[in-house]
């Protein structure tokens, strides 16, 4: 390994023990920490504070010996922006090293066509840059639906768009803006988000199920993401003999437990029973509807998310026995949004568990909310912070 590797190893090793594994330490407690000699870690820090990434705090650390000064990301320099899609709208945040929102920004889209699509993500980061006064990292967060290659950038698919073919959308974003582009799952990336902000002990193994109109995750081994295109949750078959998916196949996942499962699975029952939500009966039928009377108390739409917590409990009794995770979190926007619906899964899932499996897995709700994907997108780009901002290596310091 060069000496220009190794140097940027640690540069990133200092960066992630200051950003994630420590809390405000100084440079004695990340040279124990990573096993690097106090000189190595007061160079890089160094090299880090000239690059604007971490600086020092004024208060000082008490302890035995010579005090140490406590270091943190700096929050009032670098800025990056995030944008996330959900249900014809693209949202935008503008957030600091710390992840704490400047600012936020939506477009709305009329119709699920990809092109228009892209041209409503491009119109609303030309926006939000334009609004920001501070330093923005070259590039761009974003949270996609579909099917995603991580290394391509390419949405191979997205079933509840209706995206049938490739979308090379990192591609498209880096040639009109001349900046890069990093694409995850926006589902995925709520994922990270409440990884990065929800309070999760890091050190576990934690699967995330993201719930709305489509069903995407993430895999975390020991807090890092497992961030491939070859497990889909979605498409996990809950009943061979259940609906037809958007993917051809039958009985998946996501056709029995998406957004459009729940509401299916409603305006089916009110067209079998007159009293079944009669109060509704003149108005449009939606999820958030569903949800919103659910954790009112109401039987019909608690019925209704009963229905789609079955086939998320199946599912998560398979994860828990292929993966054995320690902890899963049921979010995405009907999953955050529904205490009830977490619940029905957590007794779905238990039912079918044996007590040993139920007492060393939980199963949590969500907390990130309506801006989850687009915070999650913002903290993918800042993990990217490193290579953006010093290339191959730390800058060098004279």
């Amino acid at each position: 390994m060069q000496n220009d590797d190794l140097e940027f190893i640690n540069c990133a090793n200092v960066l992630k023990a200051i950003g994630t594994d420590l809390t405000q330490p100084s440079r004695a407690q990340i040279a124990k920490h990573l096993g690097l000699s106090r000189t190595a870690v007061s160079m890089v820090v160094k090299k880090l504070m000239a690059a604007h990434l971490i600086s020092e705090l004024e208060t000082e650390k008490s302890g035995r010996g010579r005090p140490g000064t406590p270091l943190v990301l700096d929050g009032t320099h670098w800025h990056a922006i995030g944008a996330a899609y959900s249900s014809k709208l693209w949202t935008f945040c503008v957030v600091n090293l710390n992840g704490e929102p400047l600012l936020t920004h939506k477009e709305y889209v009329e119709t699920t066509d990809q092109d228009e699509t892209v041209k409503a993500l491009l119109q609303g980061l030309g926006h939000v840059e334009s609004k920001v006064n501070k330093p923005l990292l070259p590039g761009y967060g974003i949270g996609s639906p579909g099917l995603i290659d991580p290394k391509s950038g390419t949405v191979f698919r997205a079933d509840d768009m209706g995206w049938t073919k490739p979308l090379p959308l990192k591609q498209l974003v880096e040639e009109a803006t001349g900046k890069k582009a990093y694409i995850i799952n926006r589902y995925r990336a709520n994922g990270v988000a409440e990884l990065t902000f929800g309070g999760h002990d890091l050190t576990k193994n934690i699967i995330y199920l993201g719930v709305g109109t489509g069903i995407a995750g993430s895999v975390y081994l020991e807090g890092t993401l497992l961030n491939s295109t070859k497990y889909r949750f979605g498409h996990m078959v809950i009943d061979p003999h259940g609906p037809l998916c958007g993917c051809g196949q039958y009985g998946c996942l996501q056709a029995m437990a998406s957004e459009k499962a729940l509401l299916t699975y409603a305006r089916k029952r009110m067209k079998e029973d007159s009293t079944f939500l009669t109060a509704y009966a003149d108005q449009p039928i939606t999820a958030k509807l569903l949800v919103d009377l659910a954790e009112g108390g109401d039987p019909h739409a608690q019925s209704c998310l009963s229905y789609i917590a079955s086939a998320l409990g199946i599912a998560i009794l398979t994860l828990a026995n292929v993966i054995a995770p320690d902890e899963i979190v049921i979010g995405g926007p009907i999953g955050d949004a529904s205490t009830f619906l977490v619940d029905e899964v957590r007794k779905a899932a238990y039912a079918h568990l044996l007590d040993w499996q139920v007492s060393s897995l939980k199963i949590s709700k969500g907390s990130q909310g309506d801006y989850g994907s687009v915070l999650g997108a913002a903290a993918f780009l800042l993990e990217q912070k490193m290579e953006l901002l010093l290339g191959e290596g730390c800058p060098v310091i004279s």
